[in-house]
């Protein structure tokens, strides 16, 4: 049996264990099946590579594989080519350039479709992302450019989208705006289109939180020339213990707002729902909420989704069965090697390769030159290695092949900061 086919036709995920401390988890492949009444068809799957142990990503973060392959199925078990992307990376894991190709029956071959290239600032945030389209022959075609600015707190402030002109400049179409609250969280986004060299809003999103900074409600709304008009709104509630329990989904009649769907969400695993119900809202007589869908999910120790089966509600049982469009999902993880970052004061640093065999590189990057010692801990506190600095000492080579394999703290500690990373050491 193939490895496609094994990971497939596993009922239950099987994962790699944790080793150290500075292991994660990351997504290696996922696989979607869709009830066709009978029972569940596998509809597609996709597969992720890694070529380094730095790496990984997951559901709920950004995938840092080097090339992925997404396969359909159809007819059963045959499968397709589907959808292919290649991905690059600096050397502090920030992806520089993913390009997506699709395969071409006729061709037999993946052609390639979309590009996109980024940049970032010397503190590792998104600078600027460039879109390109394959002009099906031999070259790259630039479309348009995102520009990124931040605020002090170096969260997002400012999105401007841009189209090339063909010849020799970017034009300014539209931008987005980001405003936040004093505790740091994201209040409102305002998009604007560019008309006449000047700004015009368009759409916008106003966020509301809980006391303890959890969200409370997302609403949506557009511009009407004249005022702001709302559109739809969520709603999120949560237990005494700040998990998401429901989530209210409501639309603006004009007048006011009217229950559309609600999920809600139970038998908790740490914070992970291991139940969500799925229901719509009933116009008839005082109206009432009917059940539409459950899904049940469960998870890996390090809280990772490993599955998600739904089922459709049968009021004639009444009950919940396996229905015509019902999804079922598998997500399967891989270890890796991971750098932490464990606290930054005054400036910045990059450590690498991770793992470091013989030597870590140490690459400081301060907001004021200053002096440094860097030392070395190992996990039960004990200092192995010292290193000392002066303030033009912007990188060092320190040899690593006497330390045991195993986690190290690393702290460079300045006279005007501090930086506390956790990296790992394998021979």
């Amino acid at each position: 049996m193939n490895k496609m086919k094994l990971l497939l036709t596993l009922a239950v995920p099987v994962f790699l264990s944790q080793a150290t401390q500075a292991q994660s988890s990351r997504l290696t492949a996922q696989a979607h099946w869709t009830h066709d009444g009978a029972e569940f068809k596998r509809t597609d799957s996709s597969f992720y590579n890694y070529s380094s142990t730095s790496r990984g990503g997951d559901l709920n973060h950004l995938l840092k594989f080097d090339d992925g392959t997404m396969y359909t199925f159809m007819l059963g078990d045959t499968q397709n080519n589907q959808t292919r992307w290649i991905q690059e990376f600096d050397g502090s894991n920030n992806l520089t350039s993913k390009v997506e190709q699709q395969w071409d029956f006729m061709l037999m071959d993946w052609v390639n479709t979309t590009k996109w290239i980024y940049t970032y600032s010397s503190t590792n945030l998104k600078s600027t992302m460039i879109t390109q389209h394959w002009d099906g022959t031999s070259a790259w075609v630039t479309d348009s450019k995102n520009t990124y600015t931040y605020n002090a707190a170096s969260k997002l402030s400012q999105d401007d989208f841009a189209l090339w002109d063909g010849v020799s400049a970017y034009v300014l179409t539209s931008q987005k705006l980001y405003y936040y609250d004093g505790s740091g969280n994201l209040v409102n986004e305002t998009w604007q289109d560019i008309v006449g060299g000047s700004p015009v809003s368009t759409n916008r999103v106003n966020y509301s939180y809980t006391s303890a900074g959890k969200l409370h409600t997302t609403t949506n709304g557009t511009w009407n020339g004249v005022a702001w008009v709302d559109v739809d709104m969520y709603e999120n509630t949560y237990d005494t213990s700040n998990n998401l329990v429901s989530e209210l989904h409501a639309i603006n009649n004009g007048t006011v707002f009217v229950n559309d769907m609600l999920r809600l969400f139970s038998n908790f695993s740490g914070s992970n729902a291991t139940t969500e119900i799925d229901q719509t809202w009933d116009t008839a007589g005082t109206g009432s909420w009917n059940d539409k869908t459950r899904y049940t999910m469960t998870y890996n120790s390090a809280g990772q989704m490993t599955s998600k089966t739904g089922q459709s509600y049968d009021i004639s049982i009444p009950g919940w069965v396996n229905a015509f469009g019902d999804l079922k999902s598998n997500y399967y993880y891989g270890s890796y090697v991971s750098v932490k970052n464990v606290s930054n004061t005054g400036g910045t640093a990059k450590m690498f390769p991770v793992p470091a065999e013989n030597t870590l590189n140490v690459e400081l990057n301060w907001n004021k030159a200053q002096a440094s010692t860097i030392a070395i801990t190992d996990m039960a506190g004990h200092v192995v290695k010292t290193i000392k600095l002066n303030a033009t000492d912007k990188s060092v080579a320190i040899p690593v092949a006497d330390l045991a394999t195993g986690i190290y703290m690393v702290t460079v500690a300045g006279t005007q900061g501090s930086i506390v990373k956790q990296i790992a050491v394998s021979h």
